[in-house]
């Protein structure tokens, strides 16, 4: 049983002073490319019309950032979390001034 467990966990552990000790990776196992080429030659993946349309909306540097780059619904999405954020706050500092007060 040890014999079989120790074999299984050889890639784990690494022996420091003649006793094993666990190894956690701390990267990955496979090599990260850095080379410039487009996902599609690497999968051969074909992009699509739309795809490609898409690709160009959100890498067009045109000073917006890229959460609203996806038009109209992004903006209200946007400005309906901000005022739903300002609204808890006031909430929040009404409660605590309550409890304060009281």
């Amino acid at each position: 049983m040890q014999r079989n467990l120790a074999s299984k966990l050889r890639p784990l552990l690494r022996q420091i002073n003649g006793r094993y000790s666990i190894v956690t990776p701390l990267v990955s196992c496979r090599p990260i490319e850095m080379s410039p080429v487009k996902m599609s030659e690497r999968t051969g993946a074909k992009i699509t019309p739309k795809m490609a349309k898409l690709q160009k909306q959100y890498q067009e540097d045109n000073g917006k950032p890229v959460f609203l780059k996806g038009g109209v619904m992004d903006n209200v999405l946007f400005m309906s979390t901000l005022v739903l954020c300002v609204v808890g706050l006031v909430g929040d500092f009404i409660l605590w001034f309550s409890y304060i007060l009281a």
